[in-house]
């Protein structure tokens, strides 16, 4: 089971179409931040790869080198995997009622189409919360395109971390995602469902090439989009707009206390009037993008 797949369940981010990540990378989302005398870095990730992303450009190496503090949206090591049964079975099931008499109608049509059609096991997710099921089939879709969860650039930045001893801040904790995305209503887990089923790889390769350019206009209209097709304003608060703000509060607070950091976080939380950048820049920080 993978934490980083829990953040982005209806976004396009998690559907990687692109072959074209080497090692030149454009203009990654690399921000420079500076307050007082203090440098900080605030990187804008994907989190599943391929081996053909790597090495990541020399900016964004360099930023890392001279920073002595990596945070990330939580810092999950391997021994820590066993940690997550229990909140699976709190969150992410339900043994009560069938997942197929918490559909709608519709839904549930749907979801028993793409079940023979894509050749399912929906036998097997009977007690799965719709939230979660989203999440294996956004995995299970990945595996077959050939990324990894191992290959994301927050696990890049975390081995090197661990590997050299340094300094690791988490910005979340893994209850507090499972618990974001298991407090969704019916209607809204289900709306995560459709999505997953219904999603198709062609139509996310701008926003790939947006992020591989560092455009970030380009990003958050295409974030925008997808939640207000789906009716889901609220969703995008929840898991974008409100935990932003959580953020940028603690990335702001261990800046303040003369730690130099290099901030991982999902490209997502990065963009937009409510996202860091801006957030940060309203605190008196200082944000220049890496070009």
């Amino acid at each position: 089971m993978s934490l980083s797949l829990f953040r982005y369940l209806i976004i396009a981010i998690l559907w990687l179409t692109s072959n074209q990540l080497l090692a030149d990378n454009g203009q990654p989302d690399l921000w420079r931040v500076e307050k007082n005398g203090n440098t900080s870095y605030l990187f804008g990730s994907i989190h599943l790869g391929s081996p053909d992303m790597y090495p990541l450009s020399d900016a964004v190496y360099k930023a890392y080198e001279i920073t002595n503090h990596l945070m990330v949206e939580i810092d999950l090591k391997p021994e820590d995997e066993a940690k997550m049964i229990p909140l699976v079975q709190k969150y992410g099931l339900n043994s009560t009622v069938p997942l197929e008499k918490r559909l709608s109608p519709e839904g549930l049509a749907l979801y028993k189409q793409a079940c023979t059609k894509k050749s399912l096991p929906c036998q097997q997710f009977s007690s799965y919360q719709a939230w979660f099921l989203s999440v294996q089939l956004s995995l299970m879709s990945m595996q077959k395109l050939g990324y990894q969860n191992e290959l994301g650039i927050d696990k890049h930045f975390l081995k090197k971390a661990h590997q050299t001893k340094r300094n690791v801040i988490s910005l979340e904790t893994a209850e507090s995602q499972f618990k974001l995305l298991g407090g969704f209503d019916q209607q809204q887990q289900e709306s995560m469902l459709m999505q997953s089923l219904q999603m198709r790889k062609e139509g996310f390769v701008g926003l790939f090439d947006a992020w591989k350019s560092g455009n970030d206009d380009a990003m958050l209209t295409m974030f925008q989009a997808d939640f207000e097709q789906s009716g889901a304003k609220e969703m995008y608060n929840a898991l974008f707009d409100d935990r932003n703000i959580n953020m940028a509060k603690k990335i702001s607070k261990n800046i303040k206390a003369n730690r130099s950091l290099f901030v991982v976080v999902g490209a997502g939380h990065i963009i937009g009037e409510n996202g860091i950048v801006e957030l940060l820049r309203k605190e008196g920080f200082k944000l220049v993008q890496i070009q």
